[in-house]
Parts: structure tokens; C-alpha cells; sequence
């Protein structure tokens, strides 16, 4: 288990907790609910998590791939950190009630800097569904381009990404 402390310059100056995601975060975000459109990033009950064996129920994968993000001792979003080949891909869930209160900005800026000091020769990316301004909005002021756009087949059926790439600014 890692805690690391950081804090985010420029705007808004706030101690950010970076820990290991256990198992009773997992289950905290297993009960986060996103409303309307939002809603397809609801993740099932926790135990059908585990029953089926995804990711978040598996000690090592949560250990390995997924961070806590902590505000004043409060679980606020998740990242997920991956490498695929030369690319180190950001996966983030922000808890729904800060979603477009600007922590994504700040959550995203921290998980860039754990992709450097995991993967330093790797070009950090991510995916995001087509419909989600918010997030698009979001990544692109803090450095990322749009660089292709496909469908792709998820739990509930084909929609439509956008790969995006981070480019310091």
C-alpha cells in the first residue's frame, strides 16, 4: 500500500491523497450513481463485481492499475493506469456529485504525473465516449487532442470514442 501527497499548482491549492484502491473504496465506488446519460458509468452492485470477476474485485489488478484519490480524507474519484504497448492509458471516475465542479481537472493533472513516474517513456492516452463534453471539455484544457474517433463494443453494446493524446501545454 502507497500513500504519496501531492499537490496541484496554479488555481486552486489542495492536498490530494494518492493511495492504494482497497477493497472498501472499490465497494464505495460500486455505490456511486451517475444520473441520465451519465448512467452508463455506473458500476454494478459489488458483489456482482466480484461474482463476474472484473478488475476492480481482483486484489492484485486494484493494487497494480487502480489509485484512490483523496480529498480532506474523502474518496473523490479513482484513476486506472495502464500500459499498452508504448502508451500508458488514464482511466478516471469522479465521484458524481463533484462531476463539473472542476476536481477533474486537478485529479487529471495528478494521474499524468503518476503515468511519467510509472511509465516516463511512454505518450499518456485515454479513451472517452463521443457524448461526454464535460470530460472532452475537461481534457482538452489541460492538454490533450482528439486523434481518431471509432466505435467500439462495450458491456452494453457498440458506441462511439474519441482516442485522445496528452500533449503538455
Amino acid at each position: 500500500m502507497y500513500i504519496k501527497y501531492a499537490t496541484i499548482q496554479g488555481g486552486n491549492m489542495s492536498n490530494y491523497i494518492l493511495s492504494t484502491l482497497g477493497e472498501d473504496y472499490a465497494k464505495e465506488i460500486c455505490s456511486w450513481k451517475y444520473d441520465e446519460e451519465y448512467s452508463i458509468y455506473n458500476f454494478s452492485d459489488w458483489n456482482v463485481v466480484v461474482e463476474n470477476g472484473w478488475d476492480l474485485a481482483i486484489k492484485e489488478r486494484r493494487e497494480s492499475d487502480f489509485i484512490a484519490i483523496l480529498l480532506e480524507n474523502q474518496l473523490i474519484a479513482y484513476g486506472r493506469i495502464t500500459k499498452v504497448k508504448e502508451k500508458a492509458f488514464i482511466g478516471i471516475g469522479l465521484k458524481p456529485s463533484l462531476c463539473g465542479k472542476g476536481f477533474g481537472k486537478n485529479v487529471m493533472k495528478l494521474l499524468i504525473r503518476e503515468c511519467n513516474n510509472k511509465f516516463p517513456e511512454c505518450l499518456v492516452a485515454l479513451e472517452v465516449r463521443s457524448f461526454n463534453k464535460r470530460a472532452i471539455r475537461c481534457y482538452e484544457s489541460i492538454g490533450f487532442k482528439i486523434k481518431n474517433k471509432y466505435i467500439k463494443d462495450t458491456f452494453t453494446g457498440d458506441a462511439e470514442f474519441y482516442y485522445m493524446e496528452y500533449k503538455p501545454i
